[in-house]
């Protein structure tokens, strides 16, 4: 089903070598899996209406629901060495893409939460994977301070991306290559995790609508597209907001009027004192 459903998918679209979709039977699968949560690349946060809209013409009544732990790809890293092809988990390219935009910074471990929404038994493992993958002997990742377990990272734990990452054969750096980095990562299944997820939804939507309201305050008149990408800009080192984010709290400060839409033009945002 899978292999017929990627062939028509990918006479539909431009982008048809950067995905392939696996539909699997929810009662084979899914049973006792549990989903978590987590904030994708905006490139990868794009595919999904667009998937889920061509499935929903092929197949009418039925409703997809994404398992991202159960998904991976290949993503090209450079850097001061060269160009590498990682295979990884989606959880694994969530946590790289947080330095899309800023390649040479230090990241908190709070920041990493925040910008992927993953809970927090799963960002360790995941950073773990990345800062101590046993067969590289240069890590993707680095972090201070130094610890030997992944338990040990703190709020405050400091993470950067390694620009003399490279593979080593016969001792020496190569220029060019693929590493697989997925590995036989394991969901964790602590109970906690819907609560961390939870907390960190609620604070990225708090410090999304002060972003909104400070843009606003300042600008008093603005496009949507302007907006939001002001507002980028500013969230950018924290985390990016998805496109559904963003629209559900532009809606909620326009019910609880913060800013209205402009009367001759809804893509223009006006603030209200």
């Amino acid at each position: 089903v899978s292999e017929d459903l990627n062939t028509q998918f990918r006479s539909q679209t431009t982008r048809h070598d950067a995905i392939n979709i696996k539909i699997l039977n929810a009662g084979a699968w899914a049973r006792g899996s549990e989903r978590v949560s987590v904030s994708l690349p905006l490139e990868l946060e794009d595919y999904i209406p667009e998937v889920e809209e061509f499935y929903k013409k092929k197949h009418s009544g039925r409703k997809l629901q994404w398992y991202h732990h159960m998904s991976n790809g290949t993503i090209t890293f450079a850097n001061n060495t060269g160009r590498f092809d990682l295979d990884v988990t989606t959880f694994q390219m969530a946590v790289l893409f947080a330095w899309n935009q800023r390649p040479n910074e230090k990241v908190s471990y709070e920041n990493l939460r925040l910008a992927t929404e993953l809970p927090d038994p799963e960002l360790r493992r995941t950073l773990w994977s990345l800062v101590a993958f046993p067969k590289l002997k240069r890590q993707l990742l680095v972090y201070e301070p130094a610890i030997s377990n992944p338990k040990d990272f703190t709020e405050n734990t400091l993470f950067w991306v390694n620009q003399e990452f490279a593979i080593i054969k016969n001792g020496k750096p190569q220029r060019r290559g693929k590493v697989n980095l997925v590995g036989r990562l394991q969901l964790s299944t602590e109970r906690s995790q819907q609560e961390d997820n939870q907390s960190i939804v609620q604070l990225r939507i708090l410090r999304t609508q002060e972003a909104i309201i400070k843009i606003m305050k300042m600008r008093k008149r603005l496009s949507n597209a302007a907006l939001q990408a002001e507002l980028v800009d500013i969230l950018k080192n924290m985390f990016l907001p998805s496109k559904k984010m963003i629209k559900e709290q532009l809606e909620w400060l326009i019910e609880h009027k913060y800013m209205r839409r402009d009367d001759d033009d809804i893509n223009t945002f006006i603030y209200m004192a």
